[in-house]
């Protein structure tokens, strides 16, 4: 059966979805809709062909085409307004993170995906990653022993930002935007869910983007008792050699797994410390595909987006606030 996409807006990671078309026999950009006014969908554009049809308005293109999944990247406030659009038509939906900025949206967006039936996912892309797939399976494999200590890090260039970064109500925040990445991984890799939350962020290198925290930590506590810690900031400079850097060292009771620089090391009680082999690259739409066609269990689970993305928002709250908030 041919896999019809449409496309909403161009503010985010569209190409984890648009990418994977080539890849699927029958698959097809159908339509793309601005995400705002101004959206010129140039980011888009290289994957436009004759047959896809082009939307100012993205709920016309809801109601005017028959689309089976559809990606939505508008500035982030605007992404459960979306959701909740193509839910209620009952069209499965892929959406940027996060999939919504505040607790009122989340809920909305949850109840309608719930109602419909339809499903949800995120952009995790990082669990994608060979090296964070590695590490979750062999904390899996015990290689470790218990999870004990979990610390994590996002740290990105802050280079050329939107104007909607700039406040709060548009951006939504930097522990939901970036730090979101590892939170999940963090929680997907240690197979522990979080119980409580202390966090702390706030902006002193980019007065012109008020709205956009540039630095910030938080602290969980972890279902059997750890810790995991998780660091976020916007301050890598412009020369570094790579966009992102990207961490995660996780500490057991029988030993220590780290994924840094695209690498998964493993040290353990009684052997030589060692990479551990990397599985292959999986493409983010090939595996939800097999997934919505029953060949193969998608990486990011159908509850995580809600999931995840309210514990971001519990843990903006914690930073906000000053609070420890019980999750």
């Amino acid at each position: 059966m041919p896999l019809k996409i449409a496309q909403i807006g161009s503010d985010g990671h569209q190409n984890m979805v648009l990418d994977g078309i080539a890849h699927i026999p029958d698959a097809q950009l159908i339509a793309c809709a601005k995400g705002h006014p101004d959206d010129t969908l140039a980011k888009v554009k290289a994957h436009v062909t004759a047959h896809t049809r082009l939307y100012d308005d993205y709920r016309h293109m809801l109601d005017t085409e028959e689309i089976d999944l559809v990606s939505i990247c508008r500035p982030y406030s605007l992404n459960a307004e979306a959701s909740i659009a193509a839910a209620n038509r009952g069209i499965d939906i892929v959406s940027e993170k996060p999939v919504a900025t505040t607790i009122e949206d989340l809920d909305a967006l949850e109840t309608a995906v719930k109602n419909s039936g339809i499903r949800l996912t995120a952009m995790f892309g990082l669990r994608l990653s060979p090296a964070f797939r590695a590490a979750h399976q062999a904390v899996r494999d015990g290689l470790i022993g218990e999870p004990i200590l979990a610390t994590a890090q996002k740290s990105y260039r802050f280079g050329t930002r939107p104007d909607f970064f700039k406040q709060r109500e548009t951006y939504g925040g930097t522990i939901p935007w970036v730090a979101i990445h590892a939170v999940d991984y963090t929680r997907w890799t240690t197979g522990r869910e979080y119980t409580q939350v202390a966090a702390l962020h706030g902006n002193l290198a980019h007065p012109n983007y008020p709205g956009c925290e540039d630095h910030g930590g938080m602290l969980f506590r972890l279902s059997n008792g750890g810790t995991a810690m998780i660091n976020l900031d916007y301050l890598r400079p412009s020369t570094a050699p790579t966009h992102g850097d990207d961490r995660l060292r996780i500490a057991g009771s029988e030993g220590i797994i780290e994924v840094i620089d695209d690498r998964t090391h493993l040290i353990r009680s009684g052997e030589a410390p060692r990479d551990l082999p990397l599985p292959p690259e999986e493409n983010f739409l090939v595996n939800l595909h097999g997934e919505r066609t029953g060949k193969a269990p998608h990486i990011i689970g159908s509850d995580e987006a809600i999931k995840v993305t309210r514990l971001c928002l519990q843990a903006r709250e914690a930073a906000d606030t000053g609070n420890v908030i019980p999750l």
